[in-house]
Parts: structure tokens; sequence; C-alpha cells
């Protein structure tokens, strides 16, 4: 009688399995729900961008949906649960095609984009800039162009292209990349991949667009190393990247 209590083969209660996952969904949901408060918070402006409010009242149902079903019977809770977890992996997509005039709106939507060795953006979607910046030594182990975007789960995460010409105006690099986790977007020109494994001294450009439309069109110089230092206003600015690379 014990072992057909616990089920076949001693499987684990479901009711307790469903009760799990509505704690885990909640959690979730109040996270994502917290998340996108806290931007608009900061940038009420964001109520304006196309499906903001929509999104907003999703995030909400959800939340609401989850507390509501602590009043179902656990049985009911393994497959409503997967079923609300199933819904908030599709809403990106679902909301996301109904926007497809992101590239047009992408220019707007950047409050300030630079060059860098390396761009990181922490839990709260604050961008930290890696030096040294705009000026380069030709030993540089990579060049990275960064844009920070008001936050792309308020509009769309498109796919942009960078084209990276040096000082001769030829096309050594072109990548797409998108958005990351929240407001930044990067891409990185790893000098390996040139010839002899660095940067030619001059004037360099990386233009950035998304389907036909130009989002930034940036230069950048490579010197050599004393004066990048002195411009990356830090006396020891190759060092700062060297170490980098060991972290």
């Amino acid at each position: 009688m014990k072992r057909e209590s616990q089920g076949l083969a001693g499987s684990p209660d479901l009711s307790w399995l469903g009760l799990l996952l509505l704690v885990l969904a909640l959690i979730s949901f109040g996270f994502d729900l917290y998340h996108f408060s806290h931007h608009i918070g900061h940038d009420p402006t964001l109520l304006g961008l196309p499906q903001v409010p929509i999104k907003l009242a999703w995030k909400i149902a959800l939340v609401l949906l989850t507390l509501i079903l602590l009043s179902l019977t656990r049985w009911m809770l393994l497959f409503v649960v997967s079923f609300g977890f199933m819904l908030e992996i599709l809403q990106t997509p679902l909301f996301a095609a109904m926007t497809r005039e992101s590239c047009e709106r992408a220019r707007e939507l950047m409050k300030e984009s630079g060059i860098a060795r390396d761009a990181k953006e922490d839990f709260l979607g604050r961008v930290k800039i890696k030096p040294p910046r705009s000026s380069f030594p030709p030993e540089m182990d990579k060049v990275t162009w960064w844009g920070a975007f008001k936050p792309f789960e308020f509009w769309e995460s498109p796919e942009f292209q960078a084209v990276w010409i040096n000082p001769q105006g030829q096309e050594v690099e072109r990548q797409p990349f998108r958005g990351g986790k929240c407001q930044l977007a990067k891409t990185s020109l790893p000098t390996q991949k040139l010839p002899r494994g660095r940067l030619e001294p001059g004037m360099w450009r990386v233009i950035v667009s998304c389907e036909d439309v130009i989002i930034d069109n940036h230069p950048f110089a490579v010197v050599g190393s004393q004066a990048s230092g002195k411009d990356a206003g830090d006396d020891t600015g190759v060092m700062i990247w060297a170490d980098d690379i060991n972290k």
C-alpha cells in the first residue's frame, strides 16, 4: 500500500511538482515584470513605443494568472503552469512579428555609441566601457563598436551589420550581429584576422547598418602605442587591455 501511494515505480507526487513549477513561474514572471517596470520608471517615454502598453498588460496578466492558479487543484498545475511558461517563451517572437519598422527606428532609439577595446553590460543594463577608446595601438588585440539603445525588449532586437574599413578605404570585415540582453549591441574586429595580425596605422572606420538604414558611421585612429595611451587618458593604456586578456 505504501508503494502504491508513491505512484508507479516510486514516481514523485505530481501535485508537489505542479506546486514547485507554480512557484518558479511566479518568481520568473514577477522578476520579468519588475525589470520591465524598472526601465519604464527611468524612461516613461518607452510607453510611447508600439506594443509596449500591450506587453506591460501581458506581463501583469501573467503574474495575476499565476497567483490565481494557487486556488486550483494541484493536479491541474502541471499542465496550466507549463502552458504559461510556453506563452512567456513565445511572447517575444509574437510581439516582434507585429513590429516591422525596427530598422527605421533603430537610429532614433540609439542613445550613444563609440569605439573601445570592449563594452560590457551589467545586470541592470548599465554599460561599462573598457579602454582605450577612439585611438588604438597597432598591436591591439581587438576593436569593438558598441551602441547603447533603449531596451530591446520594448521594441525588437533587429539584425545589424558592421563593415570595417581600413585607411585605404578597403573593406576588411563584414559582420552581422544583434543586440544583447538589455540595451547593449556590440561587435568586435579581432586583429588576428588582419594581415600580420596587426591594425594598420591610420584612420579606420566602421559603418553600422540595419538593412539599408545607416545607424552609425564611426571613425577611429590607429597610432603608436605611446600616443594611444595618452589619447586614452591613461599612461598605462596598453597594459589595461593586455591585463584584461588574462581575465
